[in-house]
C-alpha cells in the first residue's frame, strides 16, 4: 500500500456490477472502502483528483494481506466488472504485497470524519 498511516471507513458492496460501477464511474475519498465477500476494497490514491487507485486485500492471520492493486478509473465498468469477478474466483489470491493492520479498517461509526473526507 502506498499510504501507510491511512484509515479506512468500510461499506458493504451488494453486488460485483455495483461495485464495478461504483469504482469506475464515482470519485470517492481517500478513506473510503468497499467490501464483497472475503475481499475488500480499499482506496489507495494519492487524491480524490487522481487516479482511483485500489488496494485488494483479503483477511489473513495477521490481520490483512494485499493481494493486488488496481486502477479502476482507468477501466470501463466492464473491465473492472472482469478483474472484480477474477479477485472473487481467486486468483490472485496466491499474490501478497503488503500487511495492513485490521484496525486501520473502519465501520462509519469508528471512522467518523477525518482530513480525507470530503
Amino acid at each position: 500500500m502506498l499510504h501507510r498511516q491511512r484509515h479506512w471507513t468500510i461499506a458493504p458492496a451488494e453486488s460485483a456490477s455495483a461495485l464495478a460501477d461504483k469504482l469506475t464511474q464515482h470519485t470517492w475519498c481517500s478513506c473510503n472502502g468497499f467490501r464483497l465477500g472475503a475481499y475488500w476494497f480499499v482506496n489507495d490514491a494519492t487524491s480524490p483528483d487522481g487516479a482511483q487507485e485500489y488496494g485488494v486485500i483479503k483477511p489473513a492471520e495477521a490481520g490483512f494481506v494485499q493481494i493486488e492493486s488496481l486502477t479502476f478509473s482507468w477501466m470501463t465498468p466492464e473491465q473492472a466488472l472482469d478483474i472484480i469477478g477474477r479477485v472473487l474466483a481467486g486468483e490472485f489470491d496466491g499474490d501478497g504485497y503488503d500487511l495492513i493492520f485490521a484496525e486501520r479498517l473502519e465501520t462509519p461509526q469508528q471512522h467518523g470524519r477525518c482530513p480525507h473526507c470530503a
